[in-house]
């Protein structure tokens, strides 16, 4: 089973897609990074920079007026006008989905996510990363969460419950969950498609035998972002993966065939 069994092209997503305006998810990767490190090079707590990025991300109406503020000299102010211009291209699709969110939707926060704020969790996603790389690596117990909408929707899936949740059985050599498990068994994680488990019941399951644990997730942003945030904030190790677009039953009413960049998954769990 090889990774180039795998159909890997350019996706589009309600509000996202990793591919912006090329042919893979390479020049995001090394985007993020870049930035990453610029931000790290005025403040150098990852920790400090993940609590001003948590304490604004979530004020959505104050954000776009950073860009035309060129007094405005506070860390938050100099993070958006850094990272605007090179992440914009791969949320070209937010505002219009916006557009046409209906009302009663707006209290969901994820699908009502900003263009600013798609960014800020992008960036929050990597410090959180690297916040917690060697704790992650270190663990006793790894399990990922995995998204339903990495199956492949042309075969006849088999996975089955098994303890915390489903697991794949690999019964398609097209699917992103198949090669994701293999790749997360590899490296010693267990790998669950998260459909019924809770993330309570996965504390118990993971701390039974008093073992350390951390957590893998992969998920489109804003679910990715607020899974990791409820991680750190219960003293979790987390490491996180955004899927390549939001393409799922919850964007678009149905599912649509999805993918991640298995690349940077191994660079992830690699120790």
């Amino acid at each position: 089973m090889n990774k180039e069994e795998l159909e890997y092209r350019p996706i589009d997503g309600k509000t996202y897609t990793l591919f912006g305006n090329s042919v893979s998810t390479q020049k995001y990767y090394e985007t993020i990074r870049m930035l990453t490190d610029t931000i790290l090079e005025g403040i150098k707590d990852i920790s400090t920079v993940i609590r001003i990025l948590d304490n604004y991300s979530s004020r959505k109406n104050f954000l776009p007026g950073l860009l035309d503020s060129r007094n405005d000299k506070t860390h938050i102010s100099t993070i958006v006008k850094l990272i605007t211009p090179r992440l914009k291209e791969f949320t070209e699709e937010t505002e219009d989905h916006l557009k046409s969110l209906p009302i009663l939707k707006f209290w969901d926060r994820r699908l009502a996510t900003t263009r600013d704020q798609y960014h800020l969790y992008m960036i929050e996603i990597e410090l959180t990363n690297r916040l917690y790389e060697s704790e992650f690596k270190k663990a006793n117990k790894k399990v990922a969460l995995l998204p339903y909408c990495l199956r492949d929707f042309s075969a006849n899936c088999k996975a089955v419950k098994t303890g915390f949740d489903y697991q794949c059985k690999h019964c398609s050599k097209i699917c992103y969950q198949n090669h994701v498990s293999a790749i997360l068994k590899k490296h010693n994680i267990e790998p669950y498609i998260w459909m019924s488990g809770s993330m309570k019941q996965l504390a118990r399951y993971a701390l039974k035998n008093g073992k350390s644990f951390a957590v893998l997730g992969i998920a489109c942003i804003p679910e990715l972002h607020w899974g990791m945030r409820n991680c750190r904030r219960n003293n979790i190790p987390v490491a996180g993966l955004p899927l390549n677009a939001n393409r799922c039953i919850r964007w678009f009413g149905e599912f649509h065939p999805n993918s991640v960049d298995l690349g940077e998954l191994e660079k992830l769990v690699s120790v």
